[in-house]
């Protein structure tokens, strides 16, 4: 297939699993509505980010994150923001949808969102803002849903819109070729770049800039493998003699060493930087255009990464804070204040209904996510996050109230209860059944029953080819321990 038609194929079938595309005016934004710039950085946790106290090993004059910091310095940091689970998937479902996992229901790759479950991205278009995504990682992929109320939602780095992935995509015969996308999804080293370049271009088109817009991205390069560019691996590993590749992580025949887990941290920080140094380019643009105060900026993450802090590798096997706790900050000139660090706890579903609250669009009353406003105004002193994760043989279910937190293991019908005050990291669990007459225990229990115990927008089985499944499981995607 000539490679025009192969990109022509491409965003066909993006399209098509997406429902996105340009359409017919509608509705025009209210004046002087506020635009919004929403920020998944994937695999990032919280204290490898500058404004968390972040020191590199290898670079204690660098900085992971220094933009994230001067948006903490004009905004509003939350110390401790909890992803909803610790992988890509249900986050995203629940960092768009104002809904903790158990609410969506998309907790296993086997299932897309609702047709019916409107998203973030919907409600702004349906009053009239223009909408926009653009994302680096596979589970992004409109195929669950995503790209609903998107005008525009497709793909930033190649290994997601080349030749390759389009003959992968449309050869049904074979799953060679996807196995081998998939895997460059692990091997992409700028990722970043891509995605801006793409964002930039669609805010620049027509001078979308100037009109209300909402633009979400999504930016994989803390992902493992670490590949970072060459000049931020020389920034963050000066005495680098070239011995660790950046893959070791995930490889179970490697044994992890003290030493080699730094140095494995160090390319994590510079993937961090990397992504950091393209973030600022963008709202330098905002800046030259004249528009950065009009512009609600958010800056997140999906989950974390384990460096076996207990004993595991990378995310998805767990509930504890190394893949749980991540960065939040949020820049809103006028409606947010600047310097303000929150300490009580909240979550990524509490994003979306904030954004709303912010640009003046109504909630959603019926789903768990709320505002962000009456923490930071000192009205509400904590959010109560849920946690979740659905593997084969194992379902976690996890809940956090400022200090206070429970990691519930259905298999077990046993729960941790830890002061991460006294302990943060959540080395002396206080282990009992759930239904123990212990106050924390008491409290997250009320909570998780008063959580629906069905979706009110029951997921879909996702329209994932059989060699999809197969490459993907192959790659390590599985749902199972």
């Amino acid at each position: 297939m000539p490679a025009r038609s192969r990109a022509l194929v491409l965003a066909a079938v993006l399209a098509a699993a997406s429902g996105c595309g340009r359409s017919e005016p509608g509705p025009t934004a209210p004046a002087g509505a506020r635009s919004v710039i929403l920020i998944s950085i994937d695999s990032l946790r919280a204290d490898h980010c500058t404004p968390y106290g972040r020191v590199p090993d290898f670079a204690p004059d660098e900085e992971t994150t220094p933009f994230m910091a001067r948006m903490a310095e004009e905004g509003v940091l939350f110390e401790n923001a909890e992803a909803t689970s610790p992988w890509t998937l249900p986050s995203h479902a629940s960092l768009l949808s104002g809904m903790h996992a158990r609410e969506h229901g998309v907790r296993q790759r086997a299932m897309a969102l609702s047709d019916e479950l409107e998203l973030v991205s919907g409600r702004f278009r349906a009053a009239g803002w223009h909408t926009a995504g653009f994302f680096s990682g596979p589970f992004l992929h409109p195929v669950w849903g995503f790209g609903r109320g998107f005008e525009v939602y497709r793909p930033g780095p190649d290994y997601l819109k080349s030749d390759e992935t389009v003959a992968a995509v449309t050869d049904l015969r074979s799953n060679q070729g996807i196995q081998r996308v998939h895997d460059a999804s692990h091997r992409q080293a700028e990722c970043a770049e891509p995605v801006m370049r793409e964002a930039m271009a669609w805010l620049e088109e027509d001078d979308r800039y100037e009109e209300p817009f909402f633009l979400f991205l999504h930016l994989w390069d803390p992902h493992y493998d670490y590949y970072p560019p060459t000049e931020y691996r020389t920034r963050f590993l000066p005495d680098d003699d070239g011995s660790v590749r950046g893959d070791e992580l995930m490889d179970m025949e490697v044994e992890l060493t003290p030493e080699l887990l730094r140095t494995l941290q160090a390319l994590y920080d510079a993937e961090i930087r990397y992504t950091d140094d393209w973030i600022a380019r963008l709202y330098a643009r905002l800046e030259e255009w004249g528009v950065a105060d009009d512009v609600v900026v958010v800056i997140t993450a999906d989950h974390g990464d384990e460096f076996l802090e207990h004993g595991k590798r990378g995310h998805r096997k767990n509930l504890y804070e190394e893949t749980m706790r991540v960065p939040l900050v949020i820049r809103a000139p006028g409606l947010a204040p600047a310097g303000v660090r929150v300490e009580g706890s909240v979550s990524i579903a509490d994003i979306a209904p904030t954004l709303l609250d912010l640009c003046g669009l109504e909630p959603w009353p019926e789903r768990s996510g709320r505002s962000l406003r009456g923490i930071w105004e000192g009205r509400v002193e904590n959010h109560s996050p849920r946690l979740d994760l659905v593997l084969a043989r194992k379902q976690l279910l996890g809940w956090r109230e400022g200090k206070d937190k429970l990691i519930f293991d259905e298999a077990k019908l046993s729960a941790e209860i830890y002061d991460l005050e006294a302990d943060p990291g959540e080395r002396n669990p206080l282990r009992l059944p759930l239904n123990a007459d212990h106050p924390v225990a008491r409290r997250a229990l009320a909570a998780l029953q008063a959580e629906p115990q069905e979706p009110p927008y029951p997921p879909i089985p996702v329209n994932e080819p059989e060699h999809l499944t197969e490459a993907l499981s192959a790659a390590g995607y599985v749902d199972g321990d």
